[in-house]
């Protein structure tokens, strides 16, 4: 059916007063085909007239809900359609000629931007919320004026501190509410002011007021009060103070703690051997001629070095290490010496001072010595010879005022007769020597440092602190520790990781070290029935105690004997125990 058909009359004049509306027009005869399509409804469907007219609508448009007023002949308003990447708000009505249906139609309205706006709109009105939910409830005195210094926005503690409301003062000019202001004089100029004095109600305030922005136009002010009572700032000044006191004494802690980490009372021992290595150390602490520290690997060469530093009076001073071993060759230099911007491919802007210069004022502490390259053996004499220093790739010499204190595992004289350390930097730095002993010359602080190690291994780990068994502690004392305190230190914390009870045991340690304890039941043959019986008794209780984390009674009852009868063989095997009932 034709659209001239259905309405007959000026069909081209009706076609352009369609064309010429905003909104897309579609209509459809019974048969769902378009019989009416304007250019509006052209530009929303991205289809020309020519290609609409006389289609089916679903072939033009598949989701249209046009095809439905068909079927119902009722209207449907208001109804959101997407059309590609557009949201199009249309309203659907039956076409209704003489009585009867003949078609629908269909108008359209691009609401796209419509929606964007109002979701910006939505958004805006969500932080004026926010906004004003803070002014109220925040306990602030705040105030937010226009261009005009007019109030659009104002806090209620301080509408009310202001003998007003927030309704009574939105609106009005900023300086008919608030007293001496210059809220309105930042709106006009954009100039901030900040930490200014307001008297207000006969009170002095500290006041912000800052411009607000937009687009580089200024379009208002927000004003704060910063301190309510010139007397908050008297507080604040004083407890700034209190603040600076405070840096100062983290200051002088971080000093301390840039510096030695150890003292003498950290090192553990009151027999003659280690005795006599400590008073020779506290001695050389107060000088300050150069120390050699020497002594087998695992002695505490490092300790006693930070002892003597924190002994001396440059214990207030940085403690700088370095171990000559450990730093290739060739780096070795740029280490101590420092380097200046551009020395050397990958050198860092803005240069880096070496240790020597880092050591200012304290004591620097050269580990492993003896395997320091012999070039670099003459240019530490130069410094010790001369206390001064030039940077790689620098011209300008300066001045150092440390300390010098060495250490070293190998024998230096040893090393001075085939060569590889020269004989005058041995003398310069051979001037306070400092043997410290090894662990097997000390077997009667063995105990003593053991139960230091332990404790300080419980404060780290926050386990309770494990106990050793007299067995063991024997055993300790039998052994001959070629590596020292270390080598000790490591057997006691693979021992208490071990373990489940509270104490040590033989059984807990290596067997290279279980080997030098003192053989039981002397009085037996070692390749007798009896003896392997009575070892084997031994320590089948000895792991059930271990078991029974120290309970004597729950060690019986693994064991299956009563406990009168595990005391018994408790005595019988020469178990002591410090274990629990």
């Amino acid at each position: 059916m034709e659209f001239d058909d259905q309405f007959g009359g000026d069909i081209p004049l009706l076609q352009s007063i369609l064309d010429s509306l905003v909104v897309g027009i579609v209509a459809i005869d019974l048969d769902a085909a378009i019989i009416v399509f304007n250019e509006a409804a052209g530009r929303l469907m991205s289809v020309s007239r020519e290609q609409a007219l006389g289609r089916h609508l679903l072939s033009v448009l598949p989701n249209a809900g046009l095809v439905n007023v068909l079927n119902t002949c009722r209207p449907e308003m208001g109804r959101i359609q997407v059309m590609g990447q557009r949201s199009v708000l249309t309203n659907r009505s039956p076409i209704i000629h003489r009585g009867a249906m003949i078609g629908a139609v269909s108008l359209f309205q691009d609401i796209t931007e419509m929606e964007k706006i109002s979701r910006e709109l939505d958004s805006t009105k969500t932080i004026v919320r926010t906004l004003e939910e803070i002014l109220s409830g925040a306990g602030e005195w705040m105030v937010v004026v226009d261009s005009n210094g007019i109030i659009t926005m104002m806090s209620e503690d301080y509408a009310k501190f202001n003998g007003t409301t927030v309704f009574r003062a939105v609106g009005r000019h900023v300086t008919k509410v608030i007293e001496n202001t210059r809220m309105h004089i930042v709106a006009h100029t954009g100039e901030a002011e900040m930490g200014e004095k307001q008297t207000i109600r006969g009170r002095e305030l500290i006041v912000n007021r800052v411009p607000l922005m937009d687009a580089g136009r200024v379009v208002g002010a927000y004003g704060r009060v910063v301190f309510k009572d010139v007397e908050q700032l008297y507080q604040l000044a004083s407890k700034l103070k209190v603040l600076e006191s405070k840096v100062k004494y983290y200051e002088k802690e971080l000093t301390q703690l840039r510096g030695a980490r150890y003292t003498m009372a950290n090192i553990v021992g009151s027999g003659q051997a280690i005795s006599s290595a400590k008073l020779e150390a506290l001695r050389a602490g107060r000088t300050d001629s150069t120390v050699l520290v020497f002594g087998e690997t695992g002695t505490g060469k490092e300790l006693f070095a930070h002892a003597i530093h924190a002994s001396g009076h440059r214990r207030s001073g940085p403690f700088i290490k370095l171990n000559c071993a450990a730093v290739p060759a060739e780096l070795l230099e740029s280490e101590l010496f420092g380097y200046e911007e551009g020395a050397f491919t990958g050198a860092k802007r803005g240069g880096k001072p070496g240790k020597f210069e880092l050591a200012q004022g304290g004591t620097l502490f050269l580990d492993e010595i003896g395997d320091m390259p012999q070039a670099m053996q003459v240019k530490l004499l130069r410094v010790l010879q001369e206390r001064e220093v030039e940077r790689v790739g620098g011209t300008v010499t300066c001045p150092v005022n440390i300390r010098i204190i060495a250490a070293t595992g190998r024998p230096l004289e040893d090393l001075v007769n085939d060569g590889s350390f020269r004989p005058d930097l041995y003398y310069r730095v051979n001037v306070i020597p400092i043997r410290v002993p090894p662990l097997r010359e000390m077997p009667e602080d063995i105990e003593a440092i053991a139960e230091s190690f332990l404790t300080r291994l419980a404060n780290d780990t926050g386990e309770p602190k494990r106990t050793i068994s007299p067995e063991l502690i024997e055993a300790l004392k039998s052994y001959n520790w070629p590596g020292n305190v270390r080598e000790l230190q490591n057997v006691l914390e693979r021992a208490a990781a071990m373990t489940r009870g509270e104490t040590l045991l033989t059984e807990h340690v290596p067997g290279y070290l279980r080997r030098s304890i003192p053989k039981l039941h002397a009085g037996l043959a070692p390749n007798t029935l009896s003896h392997a019986r009575a070892e084997a008794e031994r320590k089948a209780i000895i792991a059930a105690l271990d078991a029974a984390g120290g309970n004597k009674t729950k060690a019986a009852s693994i064991l299956q004997i009563h406990r009168v009868k595990l005391y018994d063989k408790l005595k019988r095997h020469g178990i002591k125990t410090n274990f629990k009932n």
